[in-house]
């Protein structure tokens, strides 16, 4: 390849590249990433390189294009051969919580999707102690067979072996790793403790996947040399310049100049390019469906990426649930039987967090009976080189197309950006900065981060009809800002002023309830004086028999009077419920006071 200026910085700097040194380069959208990493394996003939790739699919590529002293492979098909090359292979599937009702008899399902949620935690964590005794029972289920191995769990048992027994270094003298961004805690900690050298190379704005435990951990990884690749040799100028714009401006919001954005810049030459593809890029699986629906008369000129089990399956089994009243499912939907309606479903959804259901429950009640014959449509949807194609931002990272509709359910990232910044977010202490505006607005980064991959799919035309096009510049793009602002701030102050409003009616019943007071708690009021005159006196009495805090206790308690843990403190309690504290009654009646005197 003719290497530009900045690749040959990164061929240059790999060769004086050390033992144990780190390298990151943060490389745009299409700017030829793996073609570099390609030209630093040959400019390197005596090392030894290991490639770890996203997926199985760039794995079995970089093999047919990287030199023969590179090995290409992913982080999880390394750790299954560690493990699994010969003898007794485990049932690899996700645990669904329907699973653990046997295990763990009694919990609620919303009790099993915390400890399922931990567990997952665990298993992408960078974490070598089990963070609960409900975790390590699952893990020893796990290794029994009693429950299916998901493929995170084999790769943490990879992470708890020694650098030693993982023998990274042992076999490979520099460690590739391509799309760093989504590497997670996990990945990072087997990495980083291996003592060969290791270049990340990925795009910080490209981490699309903290649902999956992504960190974006390309921004954070410290390394000896960082580079950048600039040039795009994907897109034009204009589209670049689109994707530019919305970074630019939000990155010096959320960090204050802190994290640098480097603008991109084209290098794409329009005469090498032999794709004339349109693509058709939603942001959910339910705006995938409308347009399945919309071509459903002419399948053949239409390409769909994404595997259509994957988009139907779970909405066909929530329509026979809802429709058909089945109730004998098997596998992962076994979990229906035990529902009856529909707002049983939507409860489990919703106390599960499962936004697969419920994005299901909408395409299964929008197309009921139709879902069988759209199913066998998107199968139908399998020539990739129709020139049409549809698929979702996911799964579009990746690839190319000349030209990209971007279609109208991709959130208002103003609207998005407001609405992180005036909700409140749960910070742990020592944050720094940085780490506190990812937390404060990670569902914010997540969308914009959608946005830049999709945009930046399109090599000669975008077709933006997402609210964001609206918003063509700097200047445009603050005043929306505004906008937005004013209208969080309109339904703040109505939902302020109606929290002021149930306050005000409590408080007046509570004031009409003051009025209903018995005798005695009116006979308490007029004689407030005599009343705690009284206590006293029985307070000192029993103290003073008393042998110790049980007989005085015991002792009051026959006189009336509970005594109750508050604070630092005690509080008398009559026959009425009526509690006067320990420092209200006088200096000898706290609970150090009558402790010294028990013990004296």
């Amino acid at each position: 390849m003719r290497a530009s200026s900045e690749q040959l910085a990164i061929i240059k700097a790999s060769q004086s590249l050390q033992q144990g040194q780190v390298m990151k380069i943060d490389a745009c959208a299409g700017s030829g990433k793996t073609s570099t990493l390609v030209a630093v394996a040959n400019a390197n003939p005596q090392k030894r390189y290991l490639y770890l790739a996203f997926n199985r699919s760039i794995a079995d590529k970089a093999n047919q294009v990287f030199p023969a002293n590179t090995r290409a492979m992913t982080m999880h098909s390394m750790a299954y051969r560690h493990f699994f090359r010969s003898g007794t292979r485990p049932s690899l599937s996700a645990i669904k919580i329907d699973m653990l009702h046997d295990c763990f008899p009694g919990k609620e399902n919303y009790e099993l999707f915390l400890l399922l949620n931990r567990y997952k935690e665990f298993l992408i964590s960078a974490a070598y102690d089990f963070p609960s005794n409900g975790v390590k029972k699952i893990f020893e289920l796990v290794a029994e067979g009693r429950l299916p191995m998901p493929h995170d769990h084999y790769l943490k048992l990879f992470q708890m072996l020694s650098p030693e027994e993982q023998g990274l270094s042992r076999m490979y003298d520099c460690i590739l790793v391509d799309e760093s961004q989504d590497c997670n805690p996990v990945t990072l900690s087997i990495l980083n403790r291996a003592s060969c050298s290791r270049i990340f190379v990925g795009d910080s704005h490209q981490s699309i996947y903290g649902f999956r435990g992504a960190i974006n951990a390309l921004a954070r990884q410290k390394a000896d040399v960082a580079l950048h690749l600039t040039n795009s040799f994907r897109a034009r100028q204009p589209i670049l310049d689109r994707a530019n714009l919305y970074m630019k401006v939000f990155m010096d919001m959320l960090y204050d100049g802190q994290v640098p954005y480097y603008p991109m810049n084209s290098m794409i030459n329009e005469d090498r390019l032999k794709n004339k593809q349109t693509a058709c890029i939603t942001r959910t699986n339910s705006a995938l469906v409308d347009l399945i629906d919309e071509y459903r008369e002419k399948p053949e000129r239409v390409y769909l990426v994404k595997k259509p089990e994957d988009i139907f399956k779970t909405a066909i089994a929530v329509k026979e649930f809802l429709f058909d009243r089945r109730n004998n499912f098997v596998g992962e939907f076994k979990f229906l039987n035990r529902l009856h309606d529909k707002e049983e479903l939507k409860d489990y959804a919703e106390s599960t967090a499962d936004v697969e259901i419920l994005s299901a429950m909408k395409i299964a009640e929008n197309y009921e009976d139709d879902l069988y014959e759209l199913q066998d449509i998107a199968h139908r949807m399998n020539k990739p080189e129709a020139p049409v194609v549809l698929t979702n931002a996911h799964t579009s990272k990746g690839l190319e197309w000349h030209t990209v509709k971007l279609m109208d359910d991709f959130p208002d990232l103003g609207f998005l950006y407001t609405r992180c910044r005036f909700n409140p977010a749960k910070l742990k202490s020592g944050m720094s900065h940085l780490e506190q505006q990812d937390e404060r607005f990670k569902d914010f980064i997540q969308e914009l981060n959608l946005y830049y991959v999709a945009v930046t799919r399109a090599q000669i035309k975008l077709v933006d009809m997402t609210e964001n096009a609206a918003y063509q510049s700097k200047a445009a793009i603050l005043e929306h800002l505004d906008e937005c602002e004013a209208a969080v701030r309109k339904v703040r102050d109505r939902r302020k002023l109606q929290k002021d409003k149930a306050q005000e009616k409590a408080w007046e019943a509570k004031s009409a309830n003051s009025c209903h007071k018995t005798t005695e708690l009116r006979r308490w009021e007029n004689e407030r004086d005599t009343v705690l005159d009284q206590m006293r006196k029985n307070i000192r009495d029993c103290a003073g028999s008393a042998n110790n805090l049980k007989e005085f206790k015991d002792l009051l308690a026959l006189g009336g009077i509970l005594l109750q843990q508050r604070n630092n403190g005690w509080a008398y309690v009559d026959f009425y419920g009526r509690g006067i504290t320990d420092k209200r009654l006088g200096r000898e009646f706290t609970k150090a006071s009558i402790m010294k005197l028990l013990n004296g």
